[in-house]
C-alpha cells in the first residue's frame, strides 16, 4: 500500500495561515447532514474545492479565498514526499465533534482512483479520534493513524473512516487528487 505520514513538511508561513485561521475566526463552516451520504451523521465542513461529481461547471471552486493557500500546503508536501499529480480532485476542511456516533460508515472518497491527503490541523483532546485505513476486502486494519497538529498523512484509494471524538473537536484539511 502507498502510505506517507509526514509531521514536518508545511512552511513556517503555512503553519501561520492555519494558526490565524483559528485564532481569528475569520474561516466560515458549514453544516452537513451527512459525514457518508446517506448516513445522517453531521458534521461543520468548508468545502474549499468541491468534488467533481457533485460541482457544477464553472463553480468546483467554492472558497476562492483559501483555495490558493491549501493548493499550496499539498504542494509542498507533494514536492518532499515525491509525489507527482496532475489535478485536484477536492479540499474540504472538516470539523468533527461528540455526536453520539463512535465512529464513520467505512467509504472511499470517490469512485475511481485517487489519492487522498489528510492533514490535522488542531491537536485534538481526544486521541482515540484515529483514522483507520482498510484493505480493500475492509477486513484487515492497515494503518490506524493517530491525529497530531500539522501531520500530514497520504494514502491510496483505500476504504477508511474515523472514530469522532469523545471530547473537544477533530479539525482536518482533506484533499483528493490524482
Amino acid at each position: 500500500m502507498f502510505y506517507i505520514e509526514d509531521n514536518n513538511f508545511l512552511t513556517t508561513e503555512q503553519i501561520g495561515f492555519i494558526n490565524n485561521i483559528f485564532i481569528s475566526r475569520q474561516m466560515p463552516f458549514y453544516y452537513q447532514p451527512d459525514s457518508v451520504k446517506g448516513d445522517n451523521i453531521s458534521f461543520f465542513s468548508n468545502i474549499i474545492k468541491d468534488r467533481p461529481e457533485y460541482s457544477q461547471p464553472g463553480r468546483e471552486i467554492n472558497s476562492f479565498e483559501y483555495y490558493s493557500l491549501f493548493k499550496d500546503i499539498l504542494i509542498t508536501f507533494c514536492t518532499k514526499n515525491k509525489i507527482n499529480f496532475k489535478e485536484i480532485l477536492r479540499i474540504a476542511v472538516n470539523i468533527t465533534y461528540n455526536n453520539g456516533v463512535e465512529k464513520c460508515p467505512v467509504h472511499k472518497d470517490h469512485d475511481y482512483p485517487h489519492n487522498q491527503l489528510l492533514l490535522y490541523l488542531n491537536e485534538p483532546l481526544d486521541k482515540q479520534s484515529k483514522t483507520i485505513v482498510l484493505d480493500d476486502d475492509k477486513q484487515t486494519i492497515l494503518k490506524e493513524i493517530t491525529p497530531e497538529r500539522f501531520k500530514g498523512v497520504c494514502f491510496e484509494n483505500k476504504p477508511h473512516y474515523h472514530h469522532y471524538p469523545k471530547i473537544g473537536e477533530r479539525i482536518v484539511a482533506v484533499y483528493t487528487f490524482r
